[in-house]
């Protein structure tokens, strides 16, 4: 496998770290205005191998770091924080992102493939991919098609450095549910964290290592497919590449980046170079390691947890054969920026409690626990932390307060939400 670094160019636009904190600034959350109602999405499971069908030959992109929080990491005690992290060697955490460049290349490209298509979600439907593609440009969220997946919001940041002291050896391993997932930067920390650990293991105790099972959930099937997917494939190769430079020391490139080096700023992965089973034995390397992926599109609910975890009495497979379920299996749920608007609000909080009592139900011995990662308001739109946490109580969940960041602008915080026993 290799990586082509290249820096850009006037003919590739630069979003890249350096623009970060302008394009948060820019494109601020807001509800969209209330002109046409338009049917939520049905939610429907996909394959890793499924959402990365449509793959290009080339994967262009830049790398986000993640600011690490200071040791301790949070106000309040959880389980799943690890106590015995050792200093880290960086201030920051480097996740690799597919760019958006790429990205609107591939959406305008798939739309020039079939004008004529009528299907309402399909990406060769020229209305469809405009909306897309304004979200992608403009920051524009329009409600029922276009959720804000393609960007990478300031809140996810902070929960992705909260992830990164996240006890990934915890008896009876852990399932991460990642709900309005978009670049999933949280989730890839935490896979970067687990491929790391599998590095450090003895191959004689792997089998008993703890297993991981990562479900990345966003409303557009789109967004799963075009940037949640790609990112989790570049992170794996990045990493393991760290893994291969170490056990072959002989077949390494002089594009390898070497064990705790940052990788370039920006760069290629080539597919074609890869070979056409490279996604079948990413699937292989990620089960070897204990480790699945699963991704849902479509709109929180009812259905939607029941994607996730299926009721007692269903027989329903929720995993794959790779990772096998433990009597005391443990919940995260892992979200940031979902509770701009009271709407959103409302069905996201009864989505959080429904999915942790469902696991309570399945796993009575196990940890259930969601960490939401919001700004403390949302001026102009109505939502923020006191209506989500108002709106958990009264379902009976409890709340409190991880982290609380005021260094710029509005607040924001970490919250936890569980649920006691009946």
């Amino acid at each position: 496998m290799s990586f082509s670094f290249g820096f850009s160019g006037d003919d590739i636009e630069d979003d890249g770290e350096d623009e970060l904190v302008d394009d948060m600034s820019k494109h601020q959350i807001s509800e969209h205005a209330k002109s046409n109602v338009v049917a939520t999405l049905e939610p429907k499971k996909h394959t890793f191998q499924e959402m990365l069908l449509s793959i290009p030959s080339q994967l262009s992109y830049n790398t986000l770091r993640i600011p690490l929080p200071p040791s301790p990491a949070t106000s309040t005690s959880t389980p799943y924080i690890s106590s015995h992290h050792d200093k880290p060697s960086h201030p920051s955490l480097s996740i690799l992102r597919r760019s958006l460049f790429d990205i609107r290349a591939q959406l305008m490209a798939e739309a020039d493939m079939d004008p004529t298509n009528n299907e309402p979600t399909s990406p060769s439907n020229s209305t469809w991919t405009t909306n897309l593609l304004s979200g992608l440009e403009n920051g524009d969220l329009t409600s029922g098609i276009y959720e804000g997946g393609f960007k990478t919001w300031e809140c996810a940041m902070d929960l992705a450095g909260l992830c990164s002291r996240l006890d990934l050896s915890i008896e009876g391993g852990l399932d991460i549910v990642e709900l309005g997932a978009g670049s999933a930067i949280p989730s890839l920390v935490v896979l970067q964290s687990m491929l790391a650990m599998a590095r450090t293991t003895d191959s004689n105790k792997k089998d008993t290592a703890a297993a991981l099972s990562l479900t990345l959930c966003d409303y557009n099937e789109d967004v799963l497919r075009l940037a949640t997917a790609p990112n989790l494939l570049l992170n794996y190769a990045q990493q393991c590449q760290l893994v291969d430079s170490l056990l072959s020391p002989s077949s390494s490139s002089s594009t390898t980046t070497a064990q705790g080096q940052d990788p370039l700023d920006e760069g290629d992965l080539d597919m074609d170079d890869l070979g056409e089973e490279y996604i079948s034995r990413v699937e292989t390397g990620l089960g070897d390691r204990n480790t699945s992926i699963d991704f849902i599109s479509g709109g929180w609910g009812p259905e939607f947890v029941n994607l996730i975890l299926p009721p007692p009495s269903s027989t329903s497979k929720s995993t794959s054969a790779t990772t096998p379920r433990s009597p005391c299996r443990n919940l995260l749920i892992l979200a940031s920026e979902t509770i701009y608007s009271p709407s959103a609000t409302a069905v996201f909080a009864d989505t959080v409690i429904r999915l942790l009592r469902r696991h309570r139900e399945l796993y009575p011995t196990g940890s259930a626990r969601a960490w939401i990662a919001a700004k403390k308001v949302y001026f102009g739109v109505g939502g923020g932390v006191d209506d989500f946490k108002d709106q958990v109580q009264s379902l009976g969940g409890c709340v409190a307060n991880l982290t609380e960041t005021s260094d710029t602008g509005v607040g924001r915080v970490i919250i936890e939400v569980t649920v006691v026993e009946d």
